[in-house]
């Protein structure tokens, strides 16, 4: 055999090397990745959930079995109402319920939460932003912040009805007044725990006031403020509910009320634990993004401790 046969058969070899030690690092990195997704599964899963569960549903049982259907049903039968109304629910449409189903009132609710959500988080992290860095901006605010925060909430709905009729536009902004408080007091106590020290060495360094707004103050506020969103979008499906019990037409409050007024409570329970469920969706969800982009935060607790 030649040299130049040689030289290529050598070649030939060492690329089907190559290609093999990737093939064989990428299935490395892929085994990788699915234990660290197994471990992550099971420390979501805590075993202790599934025995609170467990635990409310027997209690639950107990107490059906003691007490009337009307008082309380039984948990299979509040589950075969929550399947059978999921998608259609001819009764409702004898109520005044605009949409006859389970589906299409939890969808209207749960638009409203996210857009008020959005909307309050939005003003209420600038206003916070701004009035612990601007004195006379905080002179002007936070009477009136803080004002809010001491009175029930459901005292601003009379006016809100006065103001916007009933109907969407009137849930929204009191779900949007309440969320813009919460964000806001989160908003101004973190920028307020900050150390000034910090800012006076970036400054030292020269940095400019949009620097340490967008390099400092955002990095080190982001994990206090998506807390106290997770707070304030846990409250927000209640409030949203209770807003709909004022007149609304549709939503998960309004079948409620009519359910209410029946003395339906196999239908009351079904839609309470429906919303509940959901509730606790959108806050795994939350709270997952939330440690997906605070996990640097983290990070740094677990060394500092």
């Amino acid at each position: 055999m030649s040299d130049a046969e040689t030289g290529t058969v050598d070649s030939d070899d060492a690329i089907g090397a190559e290609a093999g030690s990737r093939r064989a690092r990428k299935a490395a990195r892929s085994a990788v990745g699915a234990r660290v997704a197994i471990r992550r599964f099971v420390a979501a899963v805590d075993p202790l959930r599934f025995a609170g569960v467990a635990l409310f549903v027997l209690v639950w049982q107990g107490l059906a079995a003691l007490l009337s259907p009307i008082r309380l049903p039984p948990p299979l039968a509040v589950m075969k109402r929550l399947a059978t109304d999921f998608l259609d629910a001819p009764s409702l449409s004898y109520y005044g319920v605009a949409n006859p189903n389970l589906y299409a009132n939890l969808l209207y609710t749960a638009e409203n939460v996210v857009l008020a959500v959005v909307i309050g988080a939005v003003i209420g992290v600038l206003a916070g932003l701004t009035s612990a860095r601007f004195r006379l901006v905080r002179a002007a605010i936070d009477p009136v912040m803080m004002t809010a925060g001491t009175v029930p909430i459901l005292v601003a709905a009379p006016f809100l009805l006065i103001w916007f009729g009933v109907g969407r536009l009137s849930a929204v902004c009191l779900v949007i007044f309440y969320v813009t408080v919460i964000l806001y007091l989160f908003a101004r106590r973190a920028a307020n725990n900050i150390n000034p020290i910090y800012e006076e060495f970036a400054r030292t360094l020269g940095a400019t006031e949009r620097q340490i707004v967008f390099d400092l103050l955002t990095p080190a506020t982001v994990p206090e403020i998506l807390g106290g969103l997770r707070i304030a979008l846990a409250g927000a499906w209640g409030l949203e509910a209770v807003s709909e019990l004022l007149g609304s037409q549709e939503g998960v409050g309004k079948v409620l009320e009519v359910l209410a007024g029946a003395t339906d409570s196999e239908g009351i329970i079904a839609n309470l634990l429906l919303l509940g469920l959901v509730a606790v969706i959108f806050d795994a969800v939350a709270g997952s993004a939330i440690a997906r982009l605070t996990g640097w935060n983290a990070g740094l607790r677990s060394e500092w401790n």
